[in-house]
């Protein structure tokens, strides 16, 4: 009886999540809002120059794929595992990005004097890039246990806290996660961590 009723617990957290579709929709409709590409198939528009001011076609191609499908293959015991793998593919990503686009190596953090400069990514650059290859994954059927949900921003000047965006997911119990690589140099692990945290981050 217990684990039947630990059965049905477990399928209506998963039904409660927003579909892949639906999900799909709301990311992808931040980035109409924004003038930005979202993905297609596997090409991406990459963002870079800051604020999505450059654009290149990317293809997330079959060998990057197939090490995405093995890093979150060996991740699906847990929505805890997942993302953990989560942060292996991104990191193996943001490489891909950084030797596709070419040009000076990204600066993490964004440096004002590197505003417009080729390969050089803000933090709208990493949240619109994130979400690209999130969405893949997602229309992939490579994540089991999250959902892509809509980027989110945080700080407004007024609170001290200069503008920032990060992407989004969500898990199987509706504890929502950003997936933040702008602090992090291509090809190390993106901070992923509760959104409710990430929002009072400065």
């Amino acid at each position: 009886m217990k684990a039947t009723l630990l059965l049905i617990s477990a399928a209506l957290s998963i039904l409660s999540l927003p579909s892949p579709a639906f999900a799909s929709q709301a990311a992808m409709g931040w980035f109409k809002s924004q003038g930005y590409v979202g993905p297609e198939g596997t090409r991406i528009i990459a963002c870079h120059g800051y604020g999505c001011s450059r654009r290149q076609v990317i293809t997330v191609d079959g060998a990057l794929l197939n090490r995405a499908r093995a890093i979150l293959s060996a991740g699906r015991a847990s929505a805890e595992s997942e993302r953990k793998a989560l942060g292996q593919v991104v990191s193996t990503y943001t490489a891909y990005l950084a030797a596709s686009i070419g040009g000076k190596r990204d600066v993490p953090g964004s440096p004002a004097d590197m505003s417009g400069v080729h390969g050089q990514m803000d933090c709208l650059d990493e949240t619109a890039n994130t979400t690209s290859l999130l969405l893949v994954l997602q229309a992939q059927g490579l994540l089991a246990h999250h959902k892509v949900e809509r980027p989110e921003s945080r700080g407004f000047f007024l609170d001290g806290r200069y503008p920032h965006f990060s992407a989004v997911i969500i898990d199987e119990s509706g504890r929502e996660w950003a997936v933040d690589p702008w602090r992090r140099a291509p090809g190390q692990r993106p901070e992923i961590l509760p959104l409710v945290q990430w929002r009072q981050d400065s």
